[in-house]
């Protein structure tokens, strides 16, 4: 069962986001693309996610991503609310939550340098709230945490979506870094 406060501060995050003018929206997905990407995801395979109309703009950062050089992995959604991923630059299918996806691939994410995460809101420890489906939560459930081998976990989110923490629960994925347009924040 989900706590009453992280269903609170998901609908406070979702209205705040709603609030956003698309100019804004379009500026910080840009600003976010400016930062060093190469250092962040030093690897060959790097997964990110297209983006829903309030979310920080992905494109310009898989833009980026694809000139340096990376394949970038980009999440399917299954049955049984899984995760499948497929190659960024591939023609995309809009799925039944009006979502863009990509065509399958054998993609095996654990072996990604980075796994680039959405979120509503995220914490300044390692916490994460996103929409409450928990697709990224049981992916990166079977993938090493960075401190054990695995890919580093970073949220795009915008600068003022970072607390100290945010309502969790247990199988919650804990988060390694935080991107804003901003700054670039190592979680404690």
């Amino acid at each position: 069962m989900v706590s009453r406060s992280k269903d609170t501060v998901r609908e406070q995050s979702i209205a705040a986001r709603n609030a956003r003018s698309s100019a804004d929206i379009s500026e910080a997905g840009n600003a976010i693309a400016n930062h060093d990407w190469a250092a962040l995801c030093p690897g060959h395979l790097v997964t990110c996610f297209v983006s829903m109309a309030t979310e920080l703009p992905t494109e310009p950062i898989r833009n980026k991503l694809r000139e340096l050089g990376k394949d970038v992995a980009l999440p399917i959604m299954k049955p049984g609310r899984s995760l499948a991923w497929g190659f960024d630059g591939t023609a995309f299918v809009k799925n039944n939550y009006g979502i863009f996806e990509p065509e399958p691939a054998d993609i095996d994410i654990a072996k990604a340098s980075a796994i680039l995460i959405p979120a509503l809101r995220v914490g300044r420890d390692g916490s994460r709230l996103g929409r409450g489906a928990g697709y990224y939560d049981r992916a990166l459930a079977k993938v090493p945490s960075h401190a054990g081998g695995g890919p580093l976990r970073i949220c795009l989110v915008f600068d003022d979506e970072v607390d100290d923490s945010v309502p969790s629960e247990p199988h919650d994925a804990l988060i390694d870094v935080i991107v804003t347009p901003s700054q670039v924040i190592r979680v404690n």
